[in-house]
């Protein structure tokens, strides 16, 4: 476009890429049911989008090389990492919308959670997930380039397949209680 005698740069753009990327190892704090979500966030990030699906996942290192690969920015926690440890958390928003307010209704929602057999896990039948159960996660890695020309990318929780199920042990309360 002309404006006058000066001419406007043009800038190239790029479009996203795409990549799915499943990861196994234990999983830890699993929030991934409506039920169970986390409503809050650290300092209250999850708020704007009505709660957000999370669960830690411990990797080995050539796990968490297939995500590094993909082009995954997520880091492991630092503290875990001093420990001997590479552990993650992902993450999946409940509400998800454009800078102009419009939902954008396949990138929020709850995560699908299967058993092995890929059948839907059902905490009411099957019971809530514990720390330590085993699991395949899927994560959906989108890479962009920011309007400051920069390369970016989003990791975001797709599905959880449980491969061995630990269950959340009772607390000596509810036993009594019972």
């Amino acid at each position: 476009m002309v404006y006058g005698t000066q001419k406007l740069p043009r800038r190239r753009v790029t479009l996203a890429k795409y990549k799915e990327v499943t990861t196994t190892g234990p999983i830890e704090w699993a929030k991934i049911f409506e039920s169970t979500r986390d409503m809050v966030g650290y300092e209250g990030s999850y708020e704007d989008c009505n709660g957000a699906y999370t669960v830690n996942q411990i990797l080995d290192k050539s796990e968490f090389e297939k995500l590094k690969a993909a082009g995954t920015q997520k880091k492991p926690n630092q503290k875990r990492l001093m420990e001997g440890e590479l552990m993650l958390k992902f993450e999946r928003k409940h509400l998800v919308v454009t800078k102009d307010g419009r939902e954008i209704s396949q990138a929020g929602g709850a995560p699908k959670v299967t058993d092995a057999d890929g059948q839907p896990w059902d905490a009411d039948i099957n019971g809530n997930i514990g720390n330590g159960s085993m699991a395949a996660v899927t994560n959906l890695i989108t890479t962009f380039q920011g309007s400051d020309g920069k390369t970016y990318s989003r990791t975001s929780l797709v599905s959880i397949k449980i491969l061995e199920f630990v269950p959340i042990p009772e607390r000596e309360d509810e036993i009594e209680a019972a």
